[in-house]
């Protein structure tokens, strides 16, 4: 506290000096009778004058205020706060009705918390103080930080001008319960006048009109009427006032107690607060209540809250069905069903989700247990726990949490089940796949192989035999006779090819269950068939594919080489009339023959081009790691001419070595470089080739000699800044005798990039171009990396 220097000692009385007498003692006998503490502060903020119900509260005697700043009661810092909105009030002139919770030091030393309201005095426009209301609180977190006070304290009669303003009806009794005041808050709440109510008996004012005025009015009359009859102790109820036509409709707490000291001793102070808030409040806090009881007890969801010793404090319907328990054992205590973990031992109860929780104060999250019912039923619950902590974060109570996840449990089981069912059919089929993978062995081996592998994917490996036909080609492990008890999945090939999976059971009768074989069984060997039958399809395909390979290349040989004999015969002619009779034909003549000597030129070379096209696949040259920087350099020194004529300018990346035919590689840079050096344009031309390495699997299958010692593919990209190729000619431009522009443009045939994506596939690559007309072209293509190439 800060030590203050005295000030005057002045009575609430001498405030008043004009005022009526007896208006006077009435309100100083109210102001003493009130629960409230009220005071006056002179201008130096010292107590002046102080009620009954501040001396009371805070244990120090009247005279020991009164000329003390009013730090004596105050923290420093609450003092400090009281005077800085004094002066802010003063300073802005206003006078808010608002208030601020305070904590008041008692005489003992203990503390106790008021909401205080206060507002300033002034007299001919000099400040003389303050007036305030305190009124205690026990709980300052709910005190409400704003209420209506007076906002001015001005001569004649500022006591009873507060009195007034206060947010309490009052009325002053005297010895005979007469009416000798009550507040502007009574008129308004009762509809009455202050003029036809002081002096008047309250007895009869209560019988023949106050108490009509009650939902209930017996109740409020006998309950008051009571306090006159026995003057002797304090009375407190609520009641609710109805609405009329001078009135407003509310509840109202009475709060009354004998008048003990002065003027009007033996009589009596009744006080009527407005409690519609808080009972409007009460209201809805009851609605939601039973709301959450209702929601408590429809959920699905078992709930519970227990107290630290292990009991229940509450406990839903479905907890209780949950737990088994019979209305004897309701309420129950925690531990006293046995629960168990997921393999079957008992939980000890230090273990369980609220003993957990109890001891470390943090959740429990999804435990699952296993409650054994005493119908013999298992039932798995999910467990969650949380601690309802004191403010010390200490756990007071556990809410917890039980749903049945019986059913989920099961239906995970039989998910397991099913998965392990499946990662078998998936080792048999992975098994199986990779026993198929290889081309190059006979059908009677790789059939054989097969049925071997199959007795392992069944239930009794020992006792199983296996028979596997396709076509005339039969294969079948050791015991394998045809028996009552087997299962059998056939299939065809697209060619009609038969396929038949049999599976017997060698078992002994007596050792047999029933049905033998299990549904997954019998799907598992109609999945197998199936794959048979595909992998049969496909050497089928290949067989009929390269059958028809064979005849095409033959036929396309042979076209190509029946057709040079008259084409030599028709061009020795034609030349043979050129040198003989050029001199004799005039200009259209000569014009003619030399459109038929091109015509044959251009015939031969097709004829060469398709000749050296069919025979990519039959006449090319085994693979072998290929220096792709070696191949390009050759191919830049056969085109040194072309490459001068046209000022070309040719850069490279480091290119890797390849597994390939060196050969038709030198054949695909040679063309791809001749293409970018004719469609440069106007400028000199201008191509760089690149390379790069790509993990991703292939967008073709590779052939077996470029699998072999082979690593993952290299990306070779030839760029120029050419003419460019519309879009709807990209994939023109690769096949046979396909041209863009005319033999008067530019030479050639239209192979050479369809021969081109030939080799390249041959390789087990793919081929293809990206460009825009006038931005240049960029044709790439994959060829595999030899195994030992890091580049």
């Amino acid at each position: 506290m800060r030590d203050q220097g005295r000030g005057s000692s002045t009575p609430f009385s001498s405030t008043v000096d004009d005022a009526d007498p007896q208006a006077l003692s009435q309100c100083l006998a109210a102001l003493n009778a009130v629960d409230d503490g009220i005071y006056q502060l002179d201008e130096e903020s010292r107590f002046v004058a102080v009620n009954d119900a501040v001396v009371e509260t805070t244990g120090y005697a009247r005279d020991d205020l009164l000329g003390e700043h009013v730090s004596v009661l105050l923290t420093e810092s609450d003092a400090d706060r009281l005077e800085r909105e004094i002066d802010r009030r003063r300073e802005t002139d206003t006078d808010p009705e608002t208030t601020n919770t305070l904590s008041i030091e008692t005489a003992s030393g203990d503390c106790v918390h008021a909401n205080v309201g206060f507002s300033l005095l002034e007299k001919d426009g000099a400040f003389e103080g303050s007036v305030g209301v305190a009124r205690w609180v026990e709980d300052p977190d709910r005190v409400q930080s704003s209420g209506s006070f007076p906002t001015a304290w001005e001569d004649p009669g500022p006591i009873s001008t507060v009195i007034d303003q206060a947010d309490a009806g009052m009325f002053v009794l005297d010895e005979t319960f007469d009416v000798v005041w009550i507040d502007e808050t009574i008129e308004e709440y009762f509809g009455i006048d202050r003029a036809e109510v002081v002096g008047r008996d309250k007895r009869m004012l209560v019988e023949e009109s106050i108490s009509e005025r009650f939902a209930d009015p017996e109740s409020f009359a006998e309950t008051v009427l009571a306090t006159y009859d026995d003057n002797t102790y304090v009375e407190q109820f609520e009641c609710q006032l109805t609405a009329g036509p001078d009135r407003a409709e509310r509840w109202l707490e009475h709060r009354s107690k004998p008048i003990e000291a002065g003027r009007y001793a033996g009589g009596r102070v009744e006080l009527y607060y407005d409690i519609t808030a808080r009972k409007e409040q009460e209201r809805e806090l009851r609605r939601e209540y039973e709301l959450t009881d209702k929601l408590l007890e429809t959920s699905p969801v078992g709930i519970a809250v227990i107290d630290a010793d292990g009991s229940t404090l509450r406990a839903n319907e479905r907890m209780t069905e949950l737990l088994d328990l019979s209305d004897g054992e309701r309420p129950y205590v925690a531990d006293k069903r046995d629960l168990y973990d997921a393999d079957g031992n008992r939980l000890p109860v230090d273990e369980r989700p609220v003993s957990r929780v109890f001891e470390t104060g943090d959740p429990v999250v999804d435990q699952e247990v296993l409650l054994k019912r005493s119908d013999g039923r298992h039932r798995w619950l999910s467990i969650n726990a949380r601690a309802i902590t004191d403010e010390d974060g200490t756990p007071e109570q556990v809410v917890e949490t039980a749903t049945d996840v019986t059913e989920l449990k099961q239906l995970l089981e039989r998910r397991k089940r099913d998965l392990r069912e499946r990662e078998k059919e998936l080792e048999a089929v992975q098994l199986s796949t990779n026993l198929l993978e290889g081309d190059d062995r006979p059908v009677s081996q790789l059939v054989q192989e097969f049925a071997d592998s199959l007795p392992q994917f069944f239930l009794e490996p020992a006792e199983t035999a296996v028979q596997v036909t396709v076509g005339e080609t039969v294969a079948k492990t050791a015991a394998f006779e045809s028996r009552d008890r087997q299962i059998t999945a056939r299939q065809r090939t697209v060619n009609g090819t038969p396929i038949a999976i049999e599976v017997a059971s060698l078992a002994a009768d007596e050792r047999l269950e029933t049905g033998t074989f299990l549904e997954e069984e019998q799907r598992l060997i109609e999945t197998l068939a199936t794959l048979l039958k595909f992998h049969f399809d496909r050497r089928e395909y290949i067989d009929d594919l390269k059958e028809s390979n064979e005849r095409l290349e033959q036929f396309a040989y042979a076209a190509s080489h029946d057709l040079q004999e008259p084409l030599r015969m028709v061009s020795s002619y034609l030349q043979l009339i050129e040198s003989r009779y050029a001199d004799d034909l005039d200009e259209d003549g000569r014009e003619f023959l030399a459109y038929a000597v091109d015509g044959a030129d251009r015939m031969r070379e097709m004829i060469d081009g398709l000749l050296e096209y069919s025979r990519i696949e039959t006449q090319g040259d085994p693979f072998e790691p290929v220096d792709l920087e070696t191949v390009l350099e050759d191919v830049q020194q056969s085109l040194e001419v072309s490459i001068a004529e046209h000022d070309a300018e040719i850069t490279a990346d480091s290119l890797p070595v390849v597994v390939g035919d060196e050969r038709q590689l030198h054949r695909v840079f040679q063309n791809l470089l001749e293409n970018a050096i004719t469609y440069s344009g106007d400028e000199p031309p201008r191509v760089h080739v690149s390379a790069e390495r790509r993990d991703a699997p292939r967008a073709s299958k590779r052939r077996d000699e470029a699998a072999e010692n082979a690593g993952p593919d290299a990306v070779i990209s030839v760029r120029d800044e050419g003419i460019g190729i519309a879009e709807v000619d990209q994939e023109r431009i690769f096949e046979v005798f396909q041209r863009l522009h005319g033999h008067d443009e530019h030479a050639g045939i239209g192979i050479g990039l369809a021969m081109c994506r030939r080799i390249v596939e041959r390789h087990g690559g793919r081929m293809w171009v990206e460009s825009e007309p006038g931005e240049g072209t960029t044709v790439s293509f994959t060829v595999p990396l030899a195994a030992a190439d890091d580049r």
